[in-house]
C-alpha cells in the first residue's frame, strides 16, 4: 500500500482522501499516509515538495534526512507507519509527522550525542540538530492518538 495522494510538487496539493486534516496550515503542499513499505516513496515526495518550497543545498539535505529519521520512527516505535505533512510557514519548512503509537515524553531526546554504543536515541538528537526547531507533542485523540513531531528548516534565501 502505497502513500494515499494525488498530484505532484508542480501542481495541487498532494492530500490523501477524505479532505485535509483541518489542524494544517492552508499552505499544506503535501500531505500523505505512510507505512515501511513506502519510506523510499516518501524521501522521493519530500525531496522534491521540499524543493518546491524553495529549499535547496544543506537546507533541503537537512529537511529530507530529519523527515527520514523521524517517519522511520513512527514505523519502528509507533505501530509501523502514520501520516507526514509538508508546507511553508514564512520563512520556515516545516514538516509534521503523525503518528498511531503510544507516544513519548520529549525528555528521551537526549540533550547530548547517545554513547556510540546505543542502539537508540540517535535520529531526534540528529532531527534536534539539523533542524530550526523541533517540537514533540501528542495527538488529540480524534485524527491521531500518538505522537505530533514538527521540525522546520529555514529558507536561506528568498523563495516565491
Amino acid at each position: 500500500m502505497g502513500p494515499t495522494t494525488e498530484g505532484s510538487p508542480a501542481g495541487e496539493p498532494e492530500r490523501p482522501p477524505g479532505g485535509p486534516d483541518p489542524d494544517l496550515p492552508a499552505g499544506c503542499c503535501l500531505e500523505t499516509g505512510f507505512t515501511s513499505a513506502d519510506l523510499p516513496r516518501l524521501r522521493v515526495l519530500v525531496g522534491a515538495y521540499a524543493a518546491h518550497l524553495g529549499l535547496a543545498g544543506r537546507g533541503h539535505d537537512a529537511l529530507l534526512l530529519s523527515a527520514n529519521e523521524v517517519a522511520d520512527n513512527a514505523v519502528r516505535h509507533a505501530g509501523g507507519g502514520g501520516r507526514l505533512a509538508l508546507y511553508r510557514d514564512g520563512p520556515l519548512v516545516c514538516c509534521r509527522v503523525c503518528d498511531d503509537g503510544p507516544g513519548f515524553d520529549p525528555s528521551v531526546v537526549p540533550e547530548r550525542a547517545p554513547g556510540l554504543g546505543s542502539p537508540t536515541g540517535w535520529g531526534l538528537w540528529t532531527v534536534r540538530q539539523l533542524t530550526a526547531g523541533l517540537e514533540i507533542g501528542r495527538g488529540d485523540g480524534d485524527r491521531f492518538r500518538g505522537a505530533v513531531v514538527t521540525f522546520c528548516v529555514r529558507l536561506t534565501h528568498s523563495a516565491g
